[in-house]
């Protein structure tokens, strides 16, 4: 108990005062921001609009690039918060990555993934730019969400049992139990109970999870192979 206050009274020395709302967005953020926006549409030419090598699904179902951003995102985050790194440098990685992402979902039409990437940049840019966040880091917390998605990507290429298993086990360590736990500290803890606006995204970026996990448990029980994996082994 003791030390919980001590970190929580550390936490509150360290928050800005009330009225410095909103962190300032500087020449070195808007350089990230270009740098890293500059990739992923190139990473969407070549994989969309490249006459060569494009295709319409090409962004989305690549798990190269979806690993692209989520590998790095969960290293960058975990130097943000180790102090190493501003917390810039994940934010303006996740929102160049979300931003195409976003172009990428309405070009083909997709709902679900227009929502996602809607909740997902305003999540990043809203947290980011509240000062309160900012100093705790909390998008930086946020961001180990996406350590599942490289196990969701393997899953996708193997479609075996047991690479879903391995993936429906990340996503509820990293979206189903580590998302309540670290905003339920965050407010509760560092924030002394105090309520802002931003709890509205993350709970509808909760939700979205708990739809994709009740999917996933029907799917634990009622697994069904692909047909050619299912041929696969049986030639073997």
């Amino acid at each position: 108990m003791a030390i919980m206050i001590m970190v929580a009274a550390t936490a509150s020395a360290a928050l800005p005062t009330v009225n410095e709302h909103y962190s300032s967005i500087t020449t070195l953020d808007i350089a990230y921001l270009l740098t890293f926006l500059s990739i992923f549409l190139y990473c969407y030419y070549y994989t969309v609009l490249s006459p060569k090598t494009g295709k319409p699904d090409g962004f989305g179902e690549s798990a190269f690039i979806s690993n692209l951003h989520s590998v790095p995102l969960c290293i960058l985050a975990l130097l943000s918060l180790k102090h190493v790194i501003p917390e810039s440098i994940p934010l303006c990685w996740s929102i160049s990555f979300f931003i195409v992402d976003l172009l990428d979902a309405v070009v083909r039409g997709e709902i679900m993934w227009i929502v996602h990437a809607i909740i997902s940049l305003a999540l990043n840019v809203l947290t980011g730019r509240d000062a309160k966040h900012r100093a705790l880091r909390s998008v930086s917390k946020g961001f180990f969400a996406e350590a599942s998605t490289p196990f969701l990507n393997h899953w996708k290429k193997s479609k075996s049992y047991l690479s879903f298993i391995i993936f429906f086990i990340a996503f509820t360590l990293c979206r189903i139990v580590w998302v309540p736990y670290f905003v339920y500290t965050t407010y509760a803890l560092y924030l002394h109970g105090e309520i802002d606006y931003l709890i509205w995204p993350s709970i509808l970026f909760y939700i979205l999870q708990l739809a994709w996990y009740a999917k996933m448990c029907t799917m634990i029980v009622n697994y069904k192979l692909p047909k050619e994996l299912k041929e696969r082994l049986k030639e073997q």
